[in-house]
């Protein structure tokens, strides 16, 4: 039997195609990823991007209750832009209505990433996205709202709409964004997105750097195996090991 040990139902969006992946190569024996979809179109415009990004908080309770048909101990809903992009306390929100009507805990991305920061102790972030302008902005507000004394001290994103196309980032691109973003007043640096591939780089960019690396991902990961008290794996940055 698959997820012996512990189950995760994860939630992300339909065209992310990297979260998943990088879920099954940290996976220790005896736990099982099972995944279920929220639509999200493939917009061409910035403002059909956050009109999308807000209704798939509408489908999220739908997506829920098809993660929980297997049997999960945890729900996660691995989607860093649609759980921050109504403002400070909307991941907490949406974690209390899956509570409420599922009757599981969920995981967001953005609480994983101020839970992260948190734990790591760090207040000046430099943040790599693949995002829209008007993106970025909301989630510096988010961050510097949700987590008080933090600051967002750069930022810059690829200005990418599509979500398929973030999925087809590579590792060394996130490693160039994350690099080119950092300052030396920044105390950690984060690589934004769940469909942005980062596993790989993040342990050298923290040798590279001197610094704390953060991924959506990385961050998810961290706390969702944190909550269900399994063990971190070693390689993929210092967060794991908190």
């Amino acid at each position: 039997m698959y997820g012996w040990r512990k189950r995760i139902g994860l939630i992300v969006p339909s065209t992310n195609t990297t979260c998943e992946m990088e879920f099954h190569k940290l996976l220790p024996p005896g736990v099982s990823v099972h995944t279920s979809r929220v639509f999200l179109p493939e917009d061409k415009s910035p403002e059909d991007r956050i009109d999308s990004i807000i209704r798939m908080g509408d489908g999220l309770l739908e997506g829920a209750r098809l993660a929980s048909g297997v049997g999960p101990d945890i729900l996660v809903w691995a989607c860093t832009v649609g759980s921050f992009i109504k403002g400070k306390g909307y991941d907490t929100l949406l974690a209390e209505r899956i509570k409420q009507q599922i009757g599981l805990p969920l995981v967001t991305t953005s609480t994983a990433i101020v839970e992260a920061f948190k734990t790591l102790k760090v207040k000046k972030i430099a943040m790599a996205t693949p995002y829209i302008d008007e993106i970025n902005r909301r989630e510096k507000e988010f961050f510097e709202h949700s987590l008080k004394g933090l600051k967002v001290v750069n930022m810059s994103g690829l200005g990418i709409i599509p979500n398929l196309q973030k999925g087809q980032l590579t590792p060394e691109s996130a490693y160039v964004a994350a690099k080119q973003v950092h300052t030396g007043s920044s105390e950690c640096i984060l690589i934004s997105c769940t469909n942005w591939r980062t596993l790989e780089i993040i342990d050298v960019l923290e040798k590279d750097l001197g610094k704390p690396v953060v991924s959506s991902v990385q961050a998810t990961i961290w706390l969702t195996f944190k909550m269900l008290g399994l063990s971190r794996p070693q390689g993929f940055g210092c967060l794991l090991q908190k």
